[in-house]
């Protein structure tokens, strides 16, 4: 498609998302018709023209969430330390409050904008049109907001303990047909671009701090969905965030060997170049006893393994790590 695509609503948005995953490519480039835009309104004796500490907090998660999703798409990291000061200020929110009411908006499409005029320098054209389009519809979509108020109700209906608690959770509304149906199209963009699927666990952990916040007031209406105090306090009750999947499969010195624990085998290595140190446990199952004595020949002679890593890492820092194979093999010069 080489005529430019006009996005004015979460509808469109899906529908050219339907038409990337069908191979479709958007040559002629996007363009952004008022969309997306991410409005609240709070309802309590607090919130007339005014923002509190707490609410002020969730705001900060949104602007975190932008920092972090321009990282990973950008740096393939969450980490946001990589963001320059220009970058962090090109992508700063604006949250506009309605005089007299407690309704805010912030303007995403001016982000994504500049997302887009950031990132385009070495992203290519058809994969930025689908980024933009996967960013607004997790940042701000009914559709994906809905999914995450669903998959937290069966979550804490299931640690409920009392009939109390489980009663509260079912004003929480379900995903309707049509949202059902674009929840699958989405998922499917996920499982097709990983670095969305990253920005989409960021995003659940932002919506919980946000959702935290908001439930100060007795009712916060999100991307047009209502939730009243008691479920939202409910609804985040004992959420952990999410630590994301991630292979480190790579050239490693190994500098220390563990194995005064005959249940666990564990290794503490130092990625090659990079100079990244963590420590592993040695999956037993997969790893035969030659591969663990290359691990600790590694070790004594201090050469190089090529190892299968797959790892769990939170706001960049890898919170546990599993080898699942090892290789006697230098790396290329």
């Amino acid at each position: 498609m080489t005529e430019k695509l006009k996005v004015k609503n979460e509808g469109d948005a899906f529908e050219a998302i339907e038409r990337f995953l069908a191979g479709e490519k958007f040559l002629g480039g996007m363009e952004l018709e008022g969309w997306p835009k991410l409005k609240i309104r709070l309802v309590g004796d607090k919130f007339h023209s005014s923002l509190t500490p707490t609410v002020m907090r969730s705001f900060i998660e949104l602007q975190n969430l932008v920092y972090k999703s321009y990282a990973i798409a950008q740096y393939d990291t969450e980490d946001t330390r990589k963001l320059s000061k220009e970058e962090r200020d090109e992508l700063e929110i604006e949250v506009k409050v309605d005089e007299g009411s407690a309704i805010f908006e912030v303007d995403l499409q001016q982000v994504l904008l500049k997302f887009a005029e950031k990132a385009g320098e070495t992203m290519p054209p058809e994969m930025m049109v689908v980024t933009i389009l996967g960013l607004g519809v997790l940042w701000a979509g009914k559709t994906s907001y809905t999914a995450y108020l669903n998959y937290r109700k069966d979550i804490r209906a299931a640690e409920a303990k009392t009939e109390e608690q489980r009663e509260v959770l079912t004003s929480v509304e379900a995903l309707s047909k049509q949202e059902t149906a674009r929840l699958e199209i989405l998922t499917k963009l996920l499982v097709s671009q990983p670095r969305l699927e990253s920005v989409s666990r960021q995003t659940y952990d932002a919506r919980t701090e946000m959702l935290r916040g908001f439930s100060v007031a007795d009712e916060a209406t999100v991307s047009g969905v209502v939730v009243s105090q008691d479920v939202a306090q409910e609804l985040v009750t004992n959420a952990r965030r999410k630590a994301a999947e991630k292979r480190l499969d790579g050239y490693y010195r190994v500098t220390r060997v563990d194995s005064s624990n005959p249940d666990v085998f564990r290794v503490k290595v130092r990625r090659h170049k990079t100079l990244d140190e963590f420590e592993a446990i040695v999956e037993d199952s997969t790893l035969t006893a030659e591969m663990k004595e290359i691990l600790q020949y590694a070790e004594w002679e201090r050469t190089t393994v090529y190892l299968s890593i797959n790892a769990k890492v939170l706001d960049g820092e890898i919170k546990q790590a599993t080898v699942l194979n090892v290789v006697r093999q230098d790396p290329p010069d």
